[in-house]
């Protein structure tokens, strides 16, 4: 193992490290219903549409606008509040979201729904811009990759579990009583989290020192992390965006088959995310590297499948995508909060956060353009040729997803590795 797979130990906090895990336990269920409130309408556009007397395609303008206004927000939301204390910021941030969604469940015109949509956005992007560098800052240092990576564990299985239960819950009982489910759950869990997460100070006598872009994105190695960001949500939103058609026409997987591969392409991101918290603690640039070249090398051989005719191989190509991107992505999002110190940390955060929508908008951008050019069979190239200048860019400069220059090494105190490995 090299000294840069080495985890960093940050400056601790006056905060009983023991108390760490159910509080990030209720943060990853509040990821998991603020994600099952962003994807909502996407179940449920005919309904919603038909009761706003609207079309379909306008309430699905509503899941871009949330996307863009969390993006937006993000940095300058979350600097405004930097002296506020953690806590008092991420209950906020949940009572605001339950507040967007009573809007949108009351909403008697499209004007509410999208006022509605625009206070969740607000609340989304304030919160996960807080709640991963909390989360690493109530955990022991050398489990603070694995804290943090249950919040990305928890808004993956919102697309898992979270979307397709709300969709049944709207098509039962109504569009309206499945925002209103939102409504109850994140409320529900705000009070819980008033209880269980310790009071944690904001960023100092000087935050707005700490919030400024400049000097977070002065951090070495923070560019390098962003620029494999880019590139691997971007090649992966290009296939994702277009997998019905894809596995349709290339794998002659449709219909109830296609609804299997996208159950188990869900269950494997939901694993990919906990994995990529576990292998950020133990090596993060070998992990990095690995997870890189296995994104590279992933598509690349459900194109060869394709090509060959073998649709058993490339469903579970398909499926295998989901994991190899969820693991990246975790190991991009906590090398942000590695690079940076902690007056920076959730500046740091909101920008990753940013730099994985622009990635969406960019990849399925692209995806849409081989679409239209009926080169859908080149999209899975696309994806691997992203992941190939995302693996040379790991390989050349990979110590940027180790810990900083100079900073002191977390020790793993005695007996844990030999716990870990009977673990």
């Amino acid at each position: 193992m090299s000294t840069h797979d080495v985890a960093v130990a940050a400056p601790p906090d006056r905060t009983n490290r023991g108390s760490g895990l159910l509080p990030s336990l209720v943060l990853a269920a509040l990821a998991f219903a603020f994600v099952t409130g962003e994807t909502l309408p996407v179940g449920l556009l005919g309904d919603m549409a038909t009761g706003l007397d609207t079309s379909p395609g306008v309430v699905g303008l509503s899941v871009t606008v949330y996307a863009a206004i969390a993006a937006l927000t993000a940095v300058p939301v979350t600097r405004l509040l930097a002296r506020w204390p953690r806590r008092r910021v991420l209950v906020v941030a949940a009572g605001a979201f339950a507040a967007g969604h009573v809007l949108v469940a009351a909403a008697p015109t499209v004007g509410f729904l999208m006022a509605g949509r625009a206070v969740a956005a607000v609340a989304h992007g304030l919160f996960f811009a807080v709640a991963m560098p909390v989360a690493a800052r109530l955990a022991a240092p050398q489990h603070r990759g694995r804290a943090s990576g249950r919040i990305a564990v928890g808004g993956a299985s919102a697309l898992v579990v979270g979307t397709p239960l709300a969709t049944l819950t709207g098509q039962a009982l109504g569009w309206r009583a499945a925002n209103g489910a939102v409504v109850v759950l994140a409320t529900v869990l705000a009070v819980v989290l008033v209880r269980t997460l310790p009071s944690l100070p904001g960023a100092g006598e000087d935050p707005a020192a700490g919030g400024r872009l400049a000097p977070t994105l002065r951090f070495p190695g923070l560019g390098v992390v962003f620029a494999v960001t880019l590139l691997a949500v971007g090649g992966h939103f290009a296939l994702f965006t277009y997998l019905a058609p894809y596995a349709d026409e290339h794998l002659g997987v449709r219909g109830p088959a296609f609804s299997v591969v996208l159950f188990v392409f869900g269950v494997a991101s939901v694993a990919g995310s906990a994995i990529g918290g576990r292998l950020a603690d133990a090596r993060p640039v070998t992990s990095t590297r690995a997870a890189t070249a296995l994104f590279m090398v992933v598509p690349a051989a459900l194109w060869a499948s394709g090509v060959v005719g073998a649709p058993m191989l490339g469903a579970a190509l398909l499926a295998l995508s989901g994991a190899s991107f969820s693991v990246l992505a975790v190991l991009t999002a906590l090398a942000v909060l590695r690079r940076v110190d902690d007056a920076h940390a959730e500046t740091g955060n909101a920008l990753h956060s940013i730099t994985f929508q622009v990635g969406i908008l960019g990849g399925s951008a692209v995806g849409s353009l081989c679409y239209r050019l009926g080169q859908l069979d080149l999209i899975p190239v696309v994806t691997a040729a992203s992941g190939a200048v995302a693996l040379l860019i790991a390989l050349a400069v990979g110590r940027a997803f180790g810990p900083r220059s100079g900073d002191p090494v977390a020790q793993d105190p005695p007996g844990a590795a030999a716990t870990s490995r009977r673990k």
